[in-house]
């Protein structure tokens, strides 16, 4: 089914963009400004989240601990089994006087009205939604072609917020495929739970999208009869599919335990800044950096001295981003790409995008590896049973002392389009256990390296008679070359190759 949809959302992507290529529409202007402030960092305590079910988990407890309120933001918030979990925590803390705020970007919800209305139809919840598509149904996404400039671009934001004192920011939405409920398919992802005063800023920005102009409140956009009988009877449904979700997952559900209460949890304390883009951003031209926060970013990627490992599901670098590379390399930086692979991503129109850099990135001396979708050694590590891998982190480990992590993926889209958010966290001790793990992961079956002909590699390519773009990997212990993008088959590869002629880049 994830599949199928995935499939459905690129074929609806790429007849919006060609639609919207005919439209002339001009992106609207903000009226209002925000000045930029300057970041200084903050001491605050770090928990990283890396097993899926441990990220729900989290989430769970800060919403059981919690006294005055919630505050919530996230760019998907699916109808499913976990998503289930997640709102009936939100709704007793609601029962237990918690007021409650929840902010979503509206391009998921189409058909969703009628349970977003009964969900926030209690007095201590209130719910937004962000750059709202006035048609609800049948013509959604014909207005959003029509409008790809300003309806296009949408908040990517993910923050969990608990009376100013915990917060989580990392890439997970909220869905069963992000906390391994999913019966096919996993995101690997990463979140980090945080706790201390750079909440405050984390809460400030949550401040400035529920007071702005572009988000609506839920009521005056969505449409759906409700009553008090119907409150009722869709309360007892939403029970008793959190009382079937506890039964299937009984034994990881056991874990809530050593979240409660947070503050026992073994968190690391650091000095962090936290950047996040203001909701402007999507409705001024994209050369307009008064909203953005790449700037920043760029110059924070221009202080690294010896190392960048750098994972990101969807890679498409731009100019700027080469640029660095360049820059970087020339002073002797080692940089490691980890990415998905043709067969393991979920939206292979990026992937036909970004494997027109691959040559160059590799004669930069850039490290490429891509995840294999049958990863059966990372989904054992994630104690869970999927057949079918996917990244989704969004992760950087700098000179093994800075960790970044927010919502922002290396792509036009991140950086021009959506907003997002980005930490960086000054901890030694928390770079070099994450870069152990992933270094493990990486060397392991669960990746693919990339290569270039012969050059630079020390691998025997005897059988290898053009030179291109080489595939290494191994199963099973032995070692396999592919010229092509392996597991993916023929008809996968020649539709990525197609579309990497489309003019369509910048809106990915």
């Amino acid at each position: 089914m994830q599949k199928n949809r995935s499939v459905l959302s690129t074929l609806i992507i790429i007849l919006v963009l060609f639609l919207s290529a005919c439209s002339g529409v001009q992106p609207t202007t903000s009226k209002t400004t925000q000045p930029k402030k300057e970041l200084t960092p903050k001491s605050s305590e770090f928990y990283p989240l890396s097993k899926p079910f441990d990220a729900l988990l989290a989430r769970i407890a800060m919403i059981q601990e919690a006294k005055e309120y919630i505050d919530v933001q996230y760019y998907i918030y699916e109808d499913d089994a976990s998503s289930a979990y997640f709102s009936a925590a939100l709704l007793d803390a609601a029962k237990r006087g918690v007021q409650v705020r929840i902010l979503v970007d509206d391009l998921d919800t189409s058909g969703k009205d009628r349970a977003w209305m009964l969900f926030s139809a209690h007095p201590n919840i209130s719910l937004k939604l962000f750059n709202p598509i006035k048609f609800r149904k049948l013509f959604r996404f014909v207005k959003l072609a029509f409008n790809i400039d300003s309806l296009g671009r949408r908040m990517h934001n993910k923050a969990l917020i608990v009376d100013g004192e915990y917060a989580i920011i990392g890439g997970r939405n909220i869905g069963d495929v992000y906390f391994a409920s999913e019966e096919e398919k996993l995101f690997l992802d990463f979140d980090i739970l945080v706790h201390g005063v750079l909440v405050n800023d984390i809460e400030e920005m949550f401040q400035h999208y529920w007071q702005s102009q572009l988000s609506y409140a839920a009521t005056d956009v969505m449409d759906a009869d409700i009553n008090d009988a119907v409150l009722q009877q869709e309360q007892k449904v939403l029970y008793a599919r959190v009382a079937a979700f506890k039964q299937k997952y009984h034994k990881n559900l056991q874990e809530l335990s050593k979240f409660i209460p947070l503050q026992k949890l073994p968190f690391t304390r650091a000095r962090a800044k936290f950047f996040y883009d203001l909701p402007q951003k999507v409705a001024t031209d994209i050369d307009d950096e008064r909203y953005n926060i790449a700037a920043e970013i760029k110059d924070e990627f221009k202080k690294i001295q010896k190392s960048a490992l750098i994972i990101s599901p969807y890679f498409i670098p731009t100019k700027e981003i080469l640029r660095q590379f360049r820059y970087l390399r020339k002073r002797g930086v080692s940089i490691t790409i980890v990415t998905n692979s043709l067969a393991s991503t979920d939206v292979f129109i990026v992937y036909s995008a970004y494997q027109k850099y691959i040559k160059e990135l590799l004669s930069m001396g850039v490290e490429i590896y891509e995840l294999k979708p049958n990863s059966f050694l990372a989904a054992k590590k994630q104690k869970v049973q999927q057949e079918r891998i996917s990244l989704h982190t969004k992760l950087m480990i700098l000179d093994e002392r800075y960790v970044t992590i927010g919502s922002a993926n290396l792509d036009p889209r991140s950086i021009n389009l959506n907003t997002e958010t980005f930490m960086i966290i000054d901890s030694t001790s928390l770079a070099k256990e994450l870069l152990r793990e992933a270094k493990k992961s990486i060397t392991r079956d669960d990746y693919i390296k990339l290569a270039w002909g012969e050059v630079s590699y020390p691998y025997e390519l005897k059988d290898i008679k053009s030179e291109g773009i080489l595939y290494i990997t191994t199963q099973k212990g032995v070692k396999h070359i592919y010229t092509k993008p392996p597991y993916s088959g023929f008809f996968k590869i020649l539709g990525a190759n197609l579309l990497s002629y489309l003019p369509i880049e910048g809106y990915l």
